[in-house]
């Protein structure tokens, strides 16, 4: 989800606060933006449009913004500590930004009741207040969107329902691999997979699917609200607003995908341990560094694990072929005599069992609690090429330190 930056518009917006009504003609809509091109955008956006013709006032409330100049913005960000804010924006300010990035925005105007707007808008109102308008972001389960479902149901209560069996049956990760994978963002999803641990693979059932933008559009459309004794449909009208103002673009391929990148890397690992095998050539220079990456993988994922506060990185059976302790001890291996070890039988007992670990872990791949990448399994295997080949020249005493 965007996550924007802090526009300041508390003057103009509180003096249509608590002091002065919407009038009938007001609407409350969900506005859905579609991904961008950047990082940040790959799930696209949620935000809510207050609109009162009468009263000149068209604003969309944001929540995931961020300041960038927080005091220790970054170690804060990468802990999950970065504290997030609800922003306001004028509607047309923010149409042409979206517009601009190319990114369609698709408004559903809200069958509300007259109370029910004036619930909503004095609900953002105070959370847009200076003290109350930080919080704490969680991707999956205090985002853009999902604050935007519970600020919804919160001022509807039981009149308000939705289809429960929508969208009920993949995990937070399956849902992310699928968006990632639909807007070719493939080195994304990765990413994500590779940082995130157990508890994105529980099942989110329909209320937590809509921590994604268009999981919430969708849910609005299916959903039912109670009016004058009556089920009637939440969404009023749907409308694309801006497909006017984009331009035609070709979408931009990866041609490069992680699946392309780690077979290549596998084959020639491969050809290399059947060349220096053949050659009885004792360079580790390659295992050298293909296992510090992997150790200092291995200390990312630790870190996220114990000393952040993401909240779905902890669990993460990454850490079982990443091996933090990798880096250093990848470092003890020589090519030239006069290097010194201090016991290289350890060294060698080392690598064989972590060889022996990852075969196991390649075995066990579809039996654990959490999805693996399936564009690990190159890496993971090159690794255990390189493990026995580095365990086999120790033990020969053919390598030279």
């Amino acid at each position: 989800m965007k996550k924007y930056y802090i526009v300041f518009l508390f003057a103009f917006i509180s003096s249509f606060s608590f002091a002065q009504n919407l009038s009938p003609e007001a609407s409350i809509s969900l506005l859905t933006v579609s991904p961008g091109a950047e990082l940040y955008s790959t799930f696209g956006h949620s935000a809510i449009r207050v609109h009162d013709p009468r009263q000149g006032l068209d604003i969309t409330y944001n929540y995931g913004a961020f300041d960038f100049r927080t005091k220790g913005f970054y170690v804060k960000f990468l802990r999950g500590t970065l504290p997030y804010q609800i922003s306001g924006n004028y509607f047309e300010n923010d149409l042409a930004g979206w517009s601009q990035e190319n990114r369609s925005v698709i408004e559903q105007v809200l069958n509300l009741s007259q109370t029910q707007k004036e619930g909503i808008y004095n609900f953002l109102q105070t959370n847009y207040l200076p003290e109350n308008r930080e919080y704490a972001y969680k991707f999956f389960y205090d985002n853009c969107s999902t604050r935007l479902r519970d600020v919804v149901k919160r001022i509807c209560g039981d009149s308000l329902v939705y289809d429960k069996t929508l969208h009920a049956d993949s995990s937070y990760r399956q849902w992310i691999d699928k968006y990632a994978r639909k807007n070719e963002k493939l080195w994304a999803d990765f990413g994500m997979d590779l940082a995130i641990g157990e508890p994105s693979d529980e099942v989110t059932g329909g209320n937590g699917a809509m921590f994604l933008p268009d999981n919430l559009m969708f849910a609005f459309d299916a959903a039912k609200i109670n009016r004058n004794g009556k089920w009637q449909p939440l969404v009023v009208s749907k409308m694309d607003i801006n497909r006017e103002m984009l331009f035609a673009a070709d979408k931009e391929k990866e041609l490069i995908t992680p699946n392309i990148l780690f077979w290549t890397l596998f084959v020639l690992a491969l050809a290399l341990t059947v060349y220096q095998f053949l050659k009885s050539n004792n360079n580790f220079l390659f295992d050298k560094i293909l296992f510090t990456i992997a150790g200092i993988l291995g200390w990312f994922i630790f870190l996220l694990w114990f000393f952040t506060d993401h909240g779905v990185t902890e669990n993460n059976l990454n850490i079982i072929w990443t091996y933090p302790l990798l880096f250093p001890i990848a470092l003890l291996l020589k090519n030239k005599k006069g290097g010194s070890v201090p016991d290289r039988s350890w060294l060698s007992k080392h690598f064989l069992a972590y060889g022996i670990i990852l075969i196991l872990f390649l075995l066990a791949w579809n039996s654990f609690p959490q999805e693996i990448n399936y564009a690990l399994v190159p890496v993971v295997m090159t690794l255990c090429v390189r493990a026995f080949f580095v365990w086999w020249r120790l033990r020969k005493k053919l390598s030279s330190f």
